[in-house]
């Protein structure tokens, strides 16, 4: 290697690693608000029902699709950085407005809408970020288990963290946490670098489009839409992901009210359980990066998901906290793992140009998936109770994930 090429590899890892740090902080502050702050002040202060945290939920997974649907645009048009800048003001200000106005469900719905918005535009632009750094397949997957895996660590510190500010101050004060952290992702976000403007890349086709306006949006919507649909194996990866994440749906709206009624667990038990499934997405993202990219393929994200629902299924089968707690790793382990994998095979799978609409079109079909369980979940735990809705939900996940584990071929997802 020449010394050239030596000094772009060193500063390529250097934009790598701020990126990751970056990402973490950003995750710390939603993170910590949302199980612990939003689900948690819903649950525990104001003594919701399944009905109103199904309404919290339902408001934040809407804002998760329309955040995807705007993301893809303006990562393709602006570039992640500027993106990115913009989303850790906005999430400063929202976070300052939870920790310090008084507590109601409006205020909660309010939080819930736009942490929603704000994640997936925030988590689009993080996700976009490497394909404008590299196109190398090795550098990709480094990236993205390095992006996943602060992600992980983020799980474990920011439920952490917001139980011990719920045990010594209010459940409230936990949004602190997201007026702050995002502060310290701006200030790393601003010395990263990006390997040309989206618009010079080959292929823009959107450069020289009305960059103005709703139509012109929804036309670079649908276009993410057009790509990633006439691509084989980016539409298989979008079906095996919206099947698979189905039933997780009812999981936000249920598993708080497993910890009270199943587990009879506190509140800061919330932060402890999540603290535990950040542990395992750690650990499983720092795995992957193990695993060459000849076998990166459709397969390896259907088998990970299939951990996942495996471990759902011990997480949620039994009222022993024991159990809870390696069903809750192992789960972990299945997300930390298949996030970097997924997240990989679609960057490989279009142009600089597309992937921010194609990540975010990716993003809105897995959000959009969690919705429809979140309309019939707190029917279904009325009628034959929490705990088994929430465990035919990850039964549902491992059978989805079996059948793709063995119809999948192995050249699926791979280069062509």
């Amino acid at each position: 290697m020449s010394a050239s090429a030596a000094r772009a590899s060193a500063q390529q890892g250097h934009f790598v690693r701020r990126l990751a740090a970056s990402s973490l902080f950003m995750q710390l502050g939603f993170q910590a608000t949302y199980f612990v702050g939003i689900i948690g002040c819903a649950t525990y202060v104001l003594g919701t029902d399944a009905l109103g945290v199904s309404a919290l939920v339902f408001a934040l997974n809407v804002l998760l699709v329309v955040g995807g649907l705007a993301a893809g645009p303006a990562v393709d048009r602006l570039g992640p950085r500027r993106t990115l800048a913009a989303t850790f003001v906005a999430a400063a200000a929202l976070g300052a407005a939870g920790w310090l106005l008084p507590l109601g469900l409006g205020l909660l719905l309010v939080v819930a809408a736009l942490h929603g918005l704000l994640l997936s535009v925030g988590t689009t632009a993080v996700d976009a970020y490497p394909r404008h750094l590299t196109d190398d397949p090795a550098v990709l997957m480094r990236a993205n288990s390095l992006t996943n895996t602060a992600t992980g660590v983020a799980v474990i510190l920011g439920p952490a963290l917001g139980a011990l500010i719920t045990g010594f101050a209010s459940q409230q004060a936990v949004f602190a946490v997201l007026a702050l952290a995002p502060l310290v992702s701006l200030v790393l976000v601003a010395g990263l670098a990006e390997g040309g403007k989206p618009s010079e890349a080959p292929g823009a086709a959107h450069a020289d489009a009305d960059p103005r306006g709703l139509p012109a949006l929804l036309s670079d919507a649908l276009e993410g839409v057009r790509i990633t649909l006439s691509h084989p194996d980016l539409r298989l990866l979008l079906t095996v992901a919206f099947l698979g994440f189905f039933a997780y749906g009812a999981f936000d709206s249920l598993e708080s009210l497993f910890y009270r009624d199943v587990l009879h667990a506190s509140a800061e038990w919330m932060g402890w359980l999540s603290m535990v499934g950040g542990v395992g997405a750690t650990l499983g993202s720092l795995a992957v990066m193990r695993v060459g990219a000849r076998r990166l393929n459709v397969r390896l994200m259907c088998a990970l998901l299939l951990v996942t629902g495996v471990g759902s299924m011990l997480y949620v089968g039994t009222g022993d906290v024991r159990v809870v707690v390696v069903g809750q790793l192992v789960t972990g382990l299945g997300f930390g793992a298949m996030g970097p994998v997924r997240t990989t095979l679609v960057q490989r799978g279009c142009d600089v140009a597309h992937v921010g609409r194609v990540i975010a079109f990716m993003r809105v079909g897995l959000n959009s998936a969690g919705v429809l369980p979140l309309l019939v979940a707190p029917s279904l735990a009325d009628a034959f109770g929490v705990q088994a809705v929430l465990f035919g939900a990850s039964s549902f996940v491992a059978v989805v994930a079996a059948l793709f584990v063995a119809l999948a071929s192995p050249r699926d997802g791979g280069r062509r």
